[in-house]
């Protein structure tokens, strides 16, 4: 059971402001959450193959392949600063 305490922690957390007045209405929330979890945890899906979406859904992305690439060589050549294959920047610290 999550009381108001708890609320308050869990929004510190979050970097969330809660008015007082609001307190309430959060705390019965987050425990019909987790009344609502409690209650999935009593189904049995030991026999319920593991998924990662609810429905099938097909790849929009093409097969990844390796291919040779002539673009690093444009890119240095227009660098105001390299080295080989390394762009030479200004020390930082």
């Amino acid at each position: 059971m999550i009381d108001k305490n708890t609320v308050l922690n869990i929004a510190k957390l979050a970097r969330l402001e809660i008015a007082e007045a609001d307190l309430p209405k959060y705390t019965e929330q987050l425990n019909n959450i987790l009344g609502h979890v409690e209650a999935l945890k009593q189904l049995d899906t030991s026999a319920i193959e593991a998924t990662t979406h609810a429905v099938e859904v097909a790849s929009p992305l093409r097969p990844d392949q390796a291919r040779v690439s002539h673009m690093a060589e444009a890119v240095l050549e227009i660098s105001p600063d390299h080295e080989a294959h390394f762009f030479r920047v200004p020390k930082v610290i």
